[in-house]
């Protein structure tokens, strides 16, 4: 039996695990080998036991101690690895990243313990298609707020490019809610109890889950716009953006429109988030992955981002 084999199926699972603790079978190897060969057959169920596989394997401490020693062989292959490995953590300390990622864990706790699983019990194939049609959803709000911005309606733009990311917050837990779909860890509820409901919070886990650690979006939209953003998100600053998308108000004893509270660069910044973020996020298919960084690319490319910035990788 190919370690491809091995690894989409339960047979002889003890042995497997043993060759790799062992070290017979490199992890690495297990992940690429894995990948390839179901990347080639664009196989979702293939895809969903696999990634079930690998979240097997590191419960175990062995394999977690392999991986390790793995990763340090791997790093002295690269000259500059301790380099990037020290940005890395430079970058998350100034972003404020170790508390950003609490409270993220502490948001995503409290959010989707108190809502039912979003895919009812049925096969895999239903199942499949309920999560499609959730991901869709989040497309179809991304493709309005597009269409909206090619029409210079920037502030009905940078709404749905909002309520686009609030939705990808919403859909956090709906990966493993798909490695799931034969165990129900609950039966249905009447709603979605607060998740559908805080808006804040689901602004905050859609733009941080994405957004903290994303060199792409770094890039494109600049650093310290991203760091901005994320001190925005964590205030609740960005929800009274969104309302100032659709309401009337008053400023400083004048009335104001939408109009004149959100500009063009404004909505551009928030669509292109929006669509990164929907890619980042709930991308978890390598393939749908490609498809939709391409989707997102074409409309970066069509509102004047250089070649450069958006195919550099």
């Amino acid at each position: 039996m190919t370690t491809t084999e091995r690894i989409l199926t339960d047979n002889d699972w003890e042995s497997f695990v043993e060759d790799i603790a062992e070290g017979r079978i490199a992890i690495f190897d297990v992940f690429k080998v894995g990948q390839e060969q179901i990347f080639a057959d664009k196989n979702y169920e293939d895809y969903v036991n696999f990634s079930r596989t690998t979240q097997m394997l590191m419960m175990d401490v062995r394999i977690l101690r392999r991986l390790m020693s793995e990763i340090d062989v791997k790093m002295k292959d690269y000259r500059e690895g301790k380099e990037h490995v020290q940005s890395f953590i430079d970058k998350v300390a100034a972003r404020d990243g170790h508390r950003l990622f609490a409270k993220l864990g502490d948001y995503q706790g409290d959010l989707y313990g108190d809502s039912p699983p979003l895919l009812a019990p049925g096969t895999f194939d239903e199942c499949l298609v309920q999560y499609q049609r959730l991901i869709a959803h989040v497309e179809s709000l991304w493709d309005d707020a597009c269409r909206h911005f090619h029409e210079a309606r920037y502030p009905l733009a940078a709404f749905l490019a909002i309520l686009a990311i609030e939705e990808v917050g919403k859909l956090g837990r709906l990966w493993f809610d798909l490695l799931a779909w034969d165990r129900p860890m609950s039966l249905p509820s009447a709603d979605l109890g607060r998740l559908g409901r805080d808006h804040r919070k689901k602004h905050f886990m859609g733009v941080v889950s994405g957004a903290l650690i994303n060199a792409r979006l770094d890039r494109i939209l600049g650093e310290k716009a991203i760091k901005s953003l994320l001190q925005d998100v964590d205030s609740g600053k960005i929800e009274s953006f969104r309302q100032s998308c659709l309401y009337i108000d008053m400023v400083d004893g004048k009335t104001v429109l939408p109009s004149d509270r959100v500009s063009m660069d404004d909505a551009r910044f928030y669509v292109v988030l929006a669509g990164e973020l929907w890619a980042e996020v709930l991308g978890h298919f390598p393939w749908d992955f490609e498809a939709m960084q391409a989707k997102v690319i074409s409309f970066e490319r069509s509102v004047g981002f250089d070649e450069d910035i958006i195919k550099a990788q």
